[in-house]
C-alpha cells in the first residue's frame, strides 16, 4: 500500500519511439484553459520526442487529478516509457499549509484544555478524514490512468 500521492512505474512496448509518439498523439491534445465542448480526446498536455506531461480531461474539478510526466527510452528493439504520476506541486504546497494552519491553531486550544475533549477530538480527527479522501481521490484516478496509460502505448485500444 502506498501512502504518498507519488507512483512511478515502467511501460515497455516492442514499437519503435516514432510509432509509441504517434499512439500517445492521436489520445493527447493540447492544454486549453476551458472546455466547452463534450468532444475531445481522453488526455491533455505536451508531448515531445523526449517525454510528455499530460493529465485526463474531466468535467468536474478534482484538485488530486494526478500530473503525469513520462521519458522515453530507446532500447534495441523495444522503447521504454518511464513514467511517473503526482500531484500537481501547488496542491501539496497547499495542503502543507492548511495542515500546519489547522494543527497550529487546533493543538494550542487542545492542550489548554480551552474545549472539551469529546470537541478536541472532532478538531484533530478531521483533517485525518479529509486526507483520507483526499488519498483515495488521487489513487482511483492514478490507477485509471495508468491502465489507460498502458492499453494506449501498448496498442491495446
Amino acid at each position: 500500500m502506498k501512502v504518498l500521492p507519488y507512483d512511478s512505474f515502467t511501460i515497455l512496448t516492442p514499437d519503435d519511439l516514432p510509432i509509441v509518439v504517434q499512439r500517445l498523439n492521436a489520445q493527447v491534445e493540447p492544454t486549453k484553459a476551458f472546455r466547452f465542448s463534450k468532444k475531445h480526446l481522453p488526455y491533455q498536455g505536451t508531448i515531445s520526442e523526449s517525454g510528455f506531461q499530460i493529465s485526463r480531461i474531466i468535467h468536474y474539478r478534482n484538485s488530486f487529478l494526478p500530473v503525469i510526466r513520462g521519458r522515453f527510452e530507446v532500447e534495441s528493439h523495444q522503447t521504454l516509457i518511464h513514467v511517473q504520476m503526482s500531484i500537481h506541486p501547488f496542491v501539496m504546497a497547499f495542503l502543507g499549509f492548511w495542515f500546519l494552519s489547522w494543527y497550529g491553531g487546533v493543538i494550542p486550544i487542545t492542550l489548554t484544555g480551552a474545549i472539551p475533549n469529546y470537541m478536541a477530538v472532532l478538531f484533530v480527527g478531521m483533517p485525518m478524514l479529509m486526507l483520507i479522501i483526499f488519498w483515495v481521490a488521487f489513487w482511483s484516478e492514478a490507477n485509471r490512468s495508468r491502465s489507460e496509460l498502458a492499453q494506449i502505448l501498448q496498442a491495446q485500444v
